[in-house]
């Protein structure tokens, strides 16, 4: 096999990947077997952000939803860790205006422009990410029995886990990320959106940084910055 055909098998892989993806699996950067997470979107591959219309106005506001499953295994010394206690968003450009529609329990917040260290990599931009509001040791106070965060041990199955919805200037169309052409663009899917998903985890058995860890999709189509 010459390396002109080996490298047009990579690059339609590659494609295919980015394409035709219908979940994310996500991986930890420092313990990969002990931090894992299952992102989808609500209902389907095709799924996209519902446009906020008013009467025939477009207000040019999305709202997107998706599932966060945490499958990593459960601590046998810690029952209930690790857990997911953020998930953030790369976007092109620099959108603003994000707010957090559900869950409404205040359990979770939304901030935007978060700096995120990722191991091996340097700092990225996230646009917004939703975090748990836990302190540094991971106890909730006053729920010591019944921390925030998304709990170890579920399923990677669509609808799995806890369901974030999101309203903002979401992009009705994304950079195809599989030519070179800065101009190609397609259409704006909720898993589309995810392949720039990051996930933070706390409480890690034998990680560094206290216990933290932070994973991305586990997919070669997953650079870092996902949009430089």
């Amino acid at each position: 096999m010459s390396i002109r055909t080996l490298a047009g098998l990579l690059l339609a892989l590659v494609c295919t990947c980015i394409v035709s993806v219908s979940a994310h699996v996500i991986v930890g950067r420092t313990s990969p077997t002990l931090t894992t997470a299952f992102v989808s979107s609500p209902s389907a591959a095709s799924d996209a952000p519902i446009r906020v219309v008013w009467s025939a106005t477009d207000t040019q506001l999305r709202v997107a939803c998706f599932n966060a499953a945490n499958t990593s295994p459960v601590r046998v010394d810690r029952p209930g860790w690790p857990r997911i206690t953020g998930v953030g968003f790369e976007l092109p450009g620099s959108p603003s205006g994000f707010a957090l529609m559900a869950p409404l329990n205040g359990d979770w917040e939304l901030i935007e422009d978060v700096q995120a260290s990722i191991p091996g990599h340097a700092s990225v931009t996230l646009d917004f990410a939703i975090r748990s509001r836990v302190n540094p040791t991971g106890r909730t106070p006053g729920r010591p029995d019944d921390p925030r965060g998304i709990p170890p041990g579920q399923p990677a199955v669509r609808g799995s886990g806890t369901r974030f919805c999101v309203s903002g200037p979401f992009p009705d169309l994304l950079p195809n990320l599989t030519t070179a052409d800065p101009l190609d663009t397609i259409p704006t899917t909720i898993e589309a959106l995810i392949n720039g998903v990051v996930v933070a985890f706390d409480g890690v058995v034998g990680a560094p940084r206290d216990g933290s860890d932070v994973g991305v999709w586990d997919n070669p189509a997953r650079i870092i910055p996902m949009y430089p």
